[in-house]
């Protein structure tokens, strides 16, 4: 329950929400200004009007399931060739980039839907679709605590949101320690991000023990046992059908596989770490007025999450389409539970909601925009010197 933000909380059970009360009040998480949240409240409103006098559901639509077949006939599709074509090597290499790019798609436009519940109304089709991730090499369940629960709420809290935490790699966030190789983060992230989504393959285990330890995942017996045995049995056929089965059934050296592995796993990471960093980590935020976060923040959440949010691009139709609308991150962080195909509709909702408010709505016009803002503040974050010049 730790972290479910308000806009679920009148979807939870009553004990729920006090458990989540009684933990937002202890110290060692952050609090969230209360100011009356009118706001937030007039924004919920309109959204709620809009979903009620156009008469549509706040669930993926036929488009989401057309962009789901073709994502996963894109990914298996080229595994399939890849086995049984009798490719040359390097029309094999090809299909392993464009089983990456599948991955990251599938990873932002149906898996991310899915694991927030708002990919369909049946429960039981978004636990479906929300496996994607274990079969892609990731645990679902620990991506739900680290994702749902610590992201969507602490939002680039340092040490409360673990996307602003680069494990000592990578400075994200001016409350990190400052480290002498930090000075060089802009140019080593084109090899670091590539990854990412091997680095959820390895940590899950260790992340599945520390979401336990924080009290994230509560199952108990045979829930806890059903659990843990679908994490290991989803790591060991991960390695079976990427690379066990293409040693078997192909002609190709175990190197040439294993290049193909990497290909795979590093263009789906690189292009999900870009992603994600230019929604939240770039150069909007002013450094040189930063104040370290001191347990509650000066603004309500709804404003929160708009001050440590950005869009990017929302005028692409063709990127909206591919990144699951997460070019509209705002949207996506004030109603996660909203399926990414109607954020484009609540862009102008929120975007007239803000400024009648004065709450300052951030979005860059274009992906290099963002790119660029992002790679600049990498910089003026592993060299302060720059952001006082």
């Amino acid at each position: 329950m730790l972290g479910v933000h308000l806009s679920d909380l009148r979807k939870v059970s009553l004990n729920e929400r006090v458990k989540f009360a009684l933990i937002l009040s202890t110290k060692t998480h952050p609090k969230f200004k209360n100011s009356g949240n009118k706001f937030y409240f007039e924004l919920r409103q309109n959204v709620e009007e809009y979903f009620r006098s156009n008469k549509l559901s706040k669930f993926g639509d036929h488009r989401l399931v057309i962009k789901t077949v073709i994502l996963l006939l894109a990914y298996f599709g080229s595994y399939g060739f890849i086995l049984f074509a009798g490719l040359p090597a390097w029309v094999a290499w090809i299909l392993a980039a464009v089983m990456g790019f599948a991955i990251a798609g599938i990873g932002m436009g149906v898996m991310h839907d899915a694991n927030h519940g708002s990919y369909s109304k049946y429960r039981w089709l978004n636990k479906i679709l929300g496996k994607t991730a274990d079969l892609l090499g990731a645990s679902s369940s620990n991506w739900i605590n680290q994702h749902n629960k610590l992201h969507h709420t602490y939002t680039n809290i340092y040490e409360h949101d673990e996307d602003v935490n680069g494990k000592g790699l990578f400075r994200f966030s001016p409350d990190a320690p400052l480290k002498k190789i930090h000075r060089y983060q802009h140019i080593y992230w084109t090899l670091m991000y590539g990854l990412l989504t091997l680095g959820w393959y390895f940590a899950d285990f260790s992340a599945y023990k520390k979401y336990r330890k924080w009290g994230l995942n509560t199952k108990q017996g045979k829930a806890k046992r059903r659990e843990l045995a679908e994490l290991i049995a989803f790591k060991v056929f991960f390695l079976l059908y990427l690379i066990v089965i293409p040693l078997l059934v192909t002609d190709y050296a175990w190197w040439q596989i294993l290049i193909g592995f990497l290909t795979t796993h590093y263009t789906a990471g690189l292009i999900l770490s870009v992603v994600f960093q230019m929604a939240h980590v770039v150069d909007k935020f002013d450094l040189d007025h930063h104040e370290p976060f001191t347990g509650e923040t000066k603004v309500e959440w709804a404003v929160h999450q708009i001050q440590n949010t950005f869009n990017f691009a929302t005028r692409n139709k063709w990127l909206t389409w591919y990144v699951g609308g997460l070019n509209f991150q705002i949207e996506h962080h004030l109603f996660p539970t909203i399926s990414h195909v109607h954020y484009p509709q609540l862009y102008k909702i929120i975007k007239s909601t803000s400024q009648k408010y004065g709450v300052n709505y951030q979005e860059f016009t274009s992906f290099r925009e963002a790119f660029v803002s992002h790679l600049v503040f990498l910089r003026k974050l592993g060299r302060p010197q720059l952001a006082m010049a």
